[in-house]
């Protein structure tokens, strides 16, 4: 199985909302630290800042969509050198 890209601190991310009730399908919110590893999944979490001011723990694999400030996205349809 490929492992999910860890984004660096700074970087917007665009998720998957894990919520199914909510009406909001994507959600995004701004990485503030390092990753971390659960050691009995080993899925990649990460703290993010949301738009209300609230930290959530993020899985990285719901991540879709990454975007460093000043620099290009990544993701689905954002292949590299195409911004």
């Amino acid at each position: 199985m490929a492992t999910t890209p860890c984004p660096q601190r700074g970087a917007i991310v665009t998720y998957l909302n894990p919520d199914v009730l909510a009406p909001t399908a994507f959600l995004r919110g701004v990485v503030i630290g390092d990753h971390v590893v659960d050691p009995e999944t080993s899925h990649a979490w990460v703290p993010v800042l949301l738009p209300g001011r609230t930290v959530s723990v993020l899985d990285t694999r719901n991540i879709i969509e990454v975007h460093v400030p000043g620099g290009a996205r990544s993701g689905p349809g954002h292949a590299p050198g195409n911004p």
